[in-house]
């Protein structure tokens, strides 16, 4: 849900922003080269959250999952694919003005979860629409929120009211707190280490173990798979473990980590 103009700013400053303390580590992305000439904001930013959750995704398949009755994802469309993905979410809950609304979302980032927002970009082609624009809120500080615009960059956001992204009047959040696991299981982190247009590179990491015990790296495709379609048992060195893996970049691959029983 971006408009034309989208494509002027997306040029307009590279990512010469750096992380802040509270910033989570998830790079930027960009819109799928497939996408439609309205954009894939809303797809590309789920994207980036689900590889913080440790799913790999196209972002067809997430326009697909939001069953949308125009090209790309639509605020309503958002919670609807978010569902079908096995996606747990929480809204804003409003009525609390620009503080208010920063406050919710900086609580976010320091739990560990992004935050999909939707912001004005100034001047607004549609001062009817709520939001123009649909990005990842990874970081706060000073400067406001910390962004993944969805066109391969960051940048600062605030309430402003000069030229570019905003969120003045554009209070649409949602929290993503992690996705459907199995019993026992830890979801892992995706780092993107090679995209190509058959397969993309992996590297998947689960955190936060027992050292020295084995658990079992689990890969499904559809969040509702009672089986998986890969597994692999790996003993936690330190407090993690860690393997580079190489699938399909058109199907969706879920990885988990599980502790036997």
């Amino acid at each position: 849900m971006a408009v034309a103009l989208s494509s002027s700013l997306s040029s307009a400053s590279a990512d010469d922003t750096p992380a802040p303390p509270a910033a989570l580590p998830i790079p930027p992305r960009s819109h799928a080269p497939e996408a439609p000439p309205e954009g894939w904001c809303g797809e590309t930013a789920i994207q980036e959250g689900l590889l913080h959750y440790g799913v790999w995704a196209p972002q067809r398949i997430i326009n697909k999952a939001g069953k949308p009755t125009h090209p790309d994802l639509y605020s309503p469309d958002i919670p609807v694919a978010l569902s079908d993905l096995g996606v747990r979410y929480a809204f804003y809950p409003r009525g609390k003005g620009y503080e208010g609304f920063a406050a919710w979302i900086a609580k976010a980032v320091d739990e560990g979860d992004p935050v999909l927002a939707g912001v004005k970009i100034l001047p607004t082609q549609h001062p009817e629409w709520g939001l123009d624009h649909f990005v990842l809120v990874v970081g706060h500080g000073a400067q406001g929120l910390l962004v993944n615009t969805t066109w391969g960059h960051r940048r600062w956001v605030a309430d402003t009211t000069t030229p570019g992204l905003s969120f003045k009047n554009a209070f649409y959040a949602i929290r993503l707190t992690g996705i459907a696991l199995a019993p026992n299981a830890r979801a892992a982190r995706l780092a993107l280490l090679e995209e190509k247009e058959a397969t993309v590179k992996l590297r998947v990491t689960c955190s936060g173990l027992t050292a020295g015990k084995a658990y079992r790296l689990e890969r499904r495709e559809r969040r509702t798979d009672e089986k998986p379609t890969w597994s692999e048992e790996l003993r936690a060195e330190r407090d993690r473990i860690e393997k580079v893996l190489t699938v399909d970049a058109d199907r969706p691959a879920r990885f988990q980590c599980v502790a036997p029983p």
